[in-house]
Order: C-alpha cells, then structure tokens, then sequence
C-alpha cells in the first residue's frame, strides 16, 4: 500500500515477461491534443499553402515533442499521487491554451502560444527535479532531462519578447535543442543503463495515431454536416472513398509498424521515435486534404486540395517507409526490404497522382489512391499472412504435441496431424534470409503473378503520364487537359508500339521517351523472365494414395503405400525412399524427432508410367516394429515418401512427397487392384478406385 496523497516515483525497468498498461490518466492526458490537433488542422485548412504548411509543421513538431517529453517520463517513471495529477492537469491547461492560441499564430500573435508553451515545459521539468531529488539512481539522468527541457523553455519564453519573424527563427533553436538532447553521448549512455519500455513506448505511440487518424476522418464528416447544400451521391462516395483510405492507413501501421521488431542497429530506436511526427504530420493534413477534395467542387479538384492530400498521403507512406526499415516483422514471410521499396513506390505513384489532381475529377483522385492504399493492405497480407496471435496458438499447440498421456485417445486429440513442413509458421527469421520476390512469385499463383504484372504496368505508365503533363504542349497532338491522351502515350512508348499519332515535341519530353522506354524494356525483360521461369517449371503429376495399409506381404507385416502417374508421360528411372519422422526421447531425456530410413523391397523403376505398389517390411530394422494400431501415434509423427525420375516431356528431373499419418493407417487391409487388360491387349487403369481397401484374407 502506498499513500494516495504522497509517493516517491518509482524508476520502472522493462522485465521479461511483465507487461505495462498505459494508465487512465495518460488516457486522459492525450485526449487533450484532440482539441490541439483540430486546432491545427483548422490552421492549416484557412491557409493550406506552402507557407502554411510550414508553418503548422513547425507548430505541429514542438506540440508533438510537448506529448512525447511527458511519454518518456511516465515510461519511465511509475507516480500516480496528488501531487502528480495535479502536475498532469496543470500541463493540460497549458496544451489547451496552446490548442487555442495556435490559430492567432498564423496572425502574427505569437506571445501568448509562447507563454503556454513554457508553461507545458516548465511541468516536465518540475517532473524530473521531483525525480533527481527521489529516485536516487537515476539522478543523473534526471538531471540531464531537467537540462536540457529548461533550456529550451528559455529559448521559448525569450522569444516572447521577440518581434516576428525572428521568434519563428528562436522557436527553431529551441525546439532543435530539445529534439537533439537525446543524441548527446552521456544522455545516450544513461538510457542504455535505464532503458525505456518498448511495448509500452509502441502502444503510446500507437494511441496517438488512432487520436490524429479519427481526427483527420472527423473534420470530412463535421464539415459535411456543417454544409448547407445537400449531400449528394457523389459527395457521399467521395467521404466512402476518404474513410477507405483512412481505414487503409490505420490497417498499414497497425498490421505493420507496431507489430514489428526495432531492430539493433545505431540510432534504430531515434529513427523510430522521431519518424512517428511526420507521420502524425501527413496524417493531420490528409484530412484537412480530404476537407477541401470532398463535396466542394465535384468536377475538378482545387488547386491546394490535390497536392495538399496526396503530399500528406505521401509524406505517411515516407515515414511509414523509414519504419519499415528500421524495424523487421517476426511473422513476415519475405524479405523485410520488400515492404521498404513498396511504400518507397507507393510515394512515387501518390505524388503522379498529385501532379495529374489539377486536370482530374476529384472521385478520381480520390478512387485512384484508395486503390494504391488497398494494394498496400492485400501485398501485407499476402507478406504476413498469419497474425502474431496465431503464431502464438500454433506453438502453443505444438507444445501439446510434445505431452504425452496415459490415454492414446486423449493424446491423439491434443496432438492432432502435423501439418505440411512447407506451412510452418516461421517466425524471427533473419530478415536476408526470408524469401524473395522471386520466390513470391514461382511459389504462388499465376493470379498474382498477373495482378502484379498488371498493376505495376499501369502505375508506371500512370507515373510517366504524369510526368508529361508536367510540361504542357510536350506531347504534339495530345489535349494538354487529358490524363487520357498522357497516359495512352505512355503506353506506347513503354510497349515501344509508336503509333505515330502522338510523338514528343520538347526536349524535356524526348528525354522522359528515352527514360521511360529504358523501363519498358527492363519491364517487359523481367516480366518475360518470370513467366517463362514459370510456365517451364516441371511439375511431376505423382498420385499417392490417401491411405496406407498395414497388411501381411509374403508372410510377414508390411507396409504397403501405392502411387501412379497420373499424367501417364515417361518418368524414367524413376526412385521413391520412404522415412518415418518418429517421436523419440533420448537416455538422457531429450526429446527429439529423428528421421528413420524405412527399407522397400523395391526402390527403383525403369519406367514410371502406371502405378507402383511400395512395400515396407515391418521387421526388427523397421521403425514400426513392435507398433500396433493402439500406439502407433505414441512413436510415429508421419511416414513421408519422395519421389525422384527424369521426365521425359520435360527433359528435365521431376520430383513429388506425400505423407502419411498415424490415422491414414489402415491395419489388415489391402488395397483392391486397380489394373486390368483390355481385349485389344492394352492396359487399364481405374483410378476411381487407387484409394480403395478391402479386408486382408491373409489375416486372421
């Protein structure tokens, strides 16, 4: 028990195992830049220049880095006192003046937000003198922070004094001193003595971005209220396609960013930390983007409204990019720099976007980079298919697999089949040695091989299009105003088809012809080298059958499996090798699983072209010896067969596997015969029945 009144802070070090909730007071603390960021947004709305934008950036960073000084603390610091509430809720009323100062800003009244401003700083700082003078090991770096925040609160309440446009210039030294406080080489070694807690910096963090992401969605369905034409359908759709893309935003960093790893190279974690405030940037001025693109004019977009939303969307897919590369994703099935160059592309089509928004309806724009979002959602499920929370189920399970019980049933019910080797859920896998793009594609199917080829046709072409408008008149007889006429030719000169209507008519466009048909080239090459790799892939068309019958072969037990060629083309020298993965424990209690060579009295084919019957005596040398129905399970995981044999379609070695489980076991059985001789003297082969058994007469 500790008094409610009065507590030391307790210094909190992250532990395995033990799992830090954000308290409510935090809770209650971010809700408070609600108002902040719709303030700001509002800012930028009334001036969404360039000029503007700058200038709510830089009033954006130093709210931003008010939010984080006090992350940090409570990261590190467990406090919940009077005395700390009381703190908290002075620090709220000076980020409330700020939310309402920040507009007069932009007017020039800049004294006032500057007096808020040192007030929040001056909180921070009373938090880590509390901190110096109670938690004795970690005075020094207490110390540092006091520091360092109380000098950059100087810089701030001097520019009080200061007359625009220099304070801008004061703002800047200030908040620069405090964004690179943690960079210096003591402050660096006192937090890899205290480090903070990752998992509950990410679900800060993580909050936060849900409180910019609803208030950038918020701000198109305030405004549309507020409108007083009537909602149209169009208008309507247009908001559809605004939350589409806010959803896919939401979707993009919380399927990706936060459930991946930082990963242990230099500066990673500052990389990390400080990517977050262009993110929460672009988010806050996509939706003043989608503000002034929806409902207003619904044949062509303004001229601030298509750069201000696609350069928002843009800088997210950036810093979403940064993140990516400093982290890796445990349940990613590829190489981690995959996700890096799609959002690195995704940049690069959103900004084509932009440039074509002046000539272009807005649901275009609008349908065009919802498209671009939803690509990036279906490639991360296709990248990381599973959830960590199934990863965690599926090892959990495999852990039941290795309880043994007195009860085989029981066992059997926990244990279940083990699944196909090539679906294992791999998990903190290097990232160099996942799989690449390359097997991406080999491995998965010709629908995406075809989708990817299709997409990246038409957004390269959608990019280099946009780049010929850039420069009116640099197409000869194509309307300047038509996306469409860009982009056909652009498709003729990616394709090298020339049809001679349009042709280039400005050194600026004969040089985008000799770029974009470079890539076309380089396109078509690696497209042309995929599909022929594919389509040229043999693939051997083995049938095995579905069970496995233990019967008596030559008076003794046996194991006797069948497979046929099902295509019905010569496999020439064609060998199988059966093994048995058993389940053993060592003298020493190791539990382990071992492969076991199981002997065939027949491993080989000349020529493979029907079926083959493979038998296994059960003898002292097999591994199922002394195994019946009832304990089977109890030993043998799976009997896997490989198949190996020249295909003579193909020219080139073909091989298939298959496995068996304990339940595919089929005791006393045979398998009924399938072969049979036509009156013209060919064989016949039923397949109807390769899996059919009947009673073993032999047996007893």
């Amino acid at each position: 028990m500790r008094s409610r009144w009065f507590h030391a802070p307790e210094l909190h070090s992250p532990k395995p195992g033990e799992e830090r909730r954000v308290a409510w007071i935090e809770l209650f603390y971010d809700l408070v830049y609600v108002a902040t960021i719709i303030q700001l947004g509002d800012a930028l709305s009334r001036r969404a220049d360039l000029v503007g934008f700058l200038g709510f950036a830089a009033l954006f960073a130093a709210i931003w880095y008010a939010w984080t000084g006090y992350t940090f603390y409570s990261n590190r610091f467990r406090v919940d006192d009077s005395l700390h509430r009381l703190l908290v809720f002075v620090k709220m009323f000076g980020i409330a003046c700020m939310a309402v100062l920040a507009p007069g800003v932009f007017e020039g009244e800049t004294r006032p937000f500057a007096f808020a401003y040192v007030l929040v700083r001056l909180v921070i700082v009373l938090f880590y003198v509390r901190a110096w003078l109670q938690v004795e090991e970690a005075r020094a770096l207490s110390a540092r922070y006091a520091t360092w925040f109380g000098v950059g609160a100087a810089f701030w309440l001097v520019s009080a004094f200061v007359p625009p446009p220099w304070v801008w210039s004061i703002w800047a030294v200030g908040l620069t001193i405090e964004l690179t406080a943690p960079f210096g080489g003591r402050l660096r070694e006192l937090t890899l003595q205290h480090p903070p807690d990752a998992a509950h910096m990410a679900e800060r963090y993580g909050l936060l971005t849900i409180i910019v992401l609803g208030e950038s969605f918020v701000k198109v369905l305030s405004d549309l209220a507020d409108s007083a034409e009537r909602v149209g359908w169009g208008t309507a759709g247009q908001g559809g396609l605004a939350l589409l893309i806010t959803c896919s935003v939401w979707w993009i960093y919380f399927d990706d960013v936060v459930h991946s790893r930082i990963r242990p190279r230099p500066g990673a974690r500052y990389i990390w930390l400080y990517s977050h405030l262009p993110l929460a940037i672009g988010i806050t001025a996509l939706g003043v983007g989608f503000k002034k693109a929806v409902g207003h004019d619904p044949d062509v977009a303004a001229s601030t409204a298509h750069w201000l939303l696609t350069g928002s969307l843009a800088l997210v897919f950036a810093s979403v990019a940064v993140l990516d590369w400093v982290t890796e994703r445990d349940e990613s099935q590829m190489d981690d720099a995959a996700r890096v160059w799609m959002r690195a592309g995704s940049v690069v089509v959103v900004l084509a976007i932009g440039i074509v928004g002046a000539i272009t309806a807005n649901w275009v724009i609008l349908a065009l980079i919802a498209a671009v979002c939803v690509a990036q959602v279906m490639a991360d499920l296709a990248i990381a298919p599973m959830s960590d929370h199934e990863m965690d189920s599926d090892l959990l399970r495999s852990t039941f697999r290795a309880v043994r019980s007195a009860d085989s049933v029981r066992r059997a019910e926990v244990r279940g089949r083990m699944r196909d080797p090539l679906e294992a859920v791999r998990k903190g896998a290097p990232s160099g040695l996942k799989r690449g793009l390359y097997y991406f594609f080999m491995h998965g199917s010709w629908a995406r091989l075809f989708s990817a080829a299709v997409i990246g046709f038409l957004l390269a072409n959608l990019v280099f299009a946009a780049l010929y408008i850039m420069q009116e008149g640099s197409v000869r007889n194509a309307d300047p105003r038509s996306l469409l006429d860009a982009f056909s030719f652009s498709v003729q000169t990616f394709a090298t088809i020339g049809y001679g209507t349009l042709q280039p008519d400005t050194p600026y466009a004969h040089g985008l012809v000799v770029a974009e048909a470079i890539c076309g080239l380089a396109f078509t090459a690696l497209m042309t080298g995929l599909f022929f790799a594919k389509a040229s892939r043999p693939t051997a068309s083995v049938l095995f059958s579905e069970p496995a019958t233990i019967t008596r072969f030559e008076g003794r037990p046996a194991l006797v499996v069948r497979l046929a060629n099902a295509r019905g083309n010569e496999v020439i020298e064609a060998s199988i090798r059966l093994s048995a993965l058993c389940d053993e424990v060592t003298e020493d209690g190791h539990r382990m699983r071992r492969v076991r060579d199981m002997a065939l009295v027949r491993d080989s084919q000349p020529l493979f072209s029907l079926s083959w019957t493979v038998i296994h005596p059960i003898d002292e040398r097999s591994p199922l010896h002394g195994l019946d129905e009832h304990d089977v399970e109890d030993r043998i995981l799976a009997v896997i067969a490989t198949v190996t044999g020249y295909d003579g379609t193909y020219a080139r070695t073909v091989h298939a596997r298959h496995f068996w489980y304990p339940d595919q076991f089929r005791w006393r059985q045979r398998f009924v015969d399938v072969m049979s001789l036509l009156d013209d003297g060919r064989l016949a082969i039923d397949y109807r029945m390769f899996h059919d058994t009947r009673p073993d007469p032999a047996e007893p």
